[in-house]
């Protein structure tokens, strides 16, 4: 008689406390969304005061940047040609494209920054991704710098 290979056991499900919802953050994530919320504030608020929106140029440049090549990436996958390209720090970004598929090319540059961005919120998770992320962000705040460094 041949014998049944060892089964685990069930794993019980967890059942919710009641009143509790099974989505409800933990006390480590609710710090997190609390820090994200605070980034969020002080960004947005140092993006349009006169004074202080110089002393973070290298992060706008390097937001400007990335949605750009979103869409420079995109009309290069969909067939188009890259025209003109123009970063600047107190204006913003403008890609000019000729030809390729405009709806695609132009959603491309918020659902790419969108999707960076999470990218960056995620690394806060790993070590390995965070150091990878974090040589990205470097060359990239260092990049633009270089490129526009008359407009400073």
């Amino acid at each position: 008689m041949a014998s049944q290979p060892p089964v685990a056991p069930p794993i019980p499900s967890p059942t919710p406390s009641p009143g509790v919802s099974p989505i409800m953050p933990n006390s480590e994530q609710v710090v997190i969304i609390y820090v994200i919320i605070a980034m969020a504030v002080i960004i947005f608020g140092f993006w349009n005061v006169p004074v202080v929106r110089n002393l973070i140029n290298p992060l706008k440049l390097f937001t400007i940047a990335l949605h750009e090549f979103c869409h420079i990436s995109a009309a290069v996958i969909s067939g188009g040609r890259i025209l003109k390209i123009t970063i600047d720090p107190h204006i913003g970004g403008a890609t000019h494209v000729e030809g390729g598929r405009p709806t695609f090319i132009l959603a491309s540059g918020y659902l790419g920054s969108t999707l960076l961005g999470g990218l960056f919120v995620l690394a806060g998770y790993s070590t390995l991704v965070a150091k990878v992320m974090s040589f990205v962000l470097g060359i990239g705040l260092i990049m633009p710098l270089a490129l526009v460094r008359d407009k400073l």
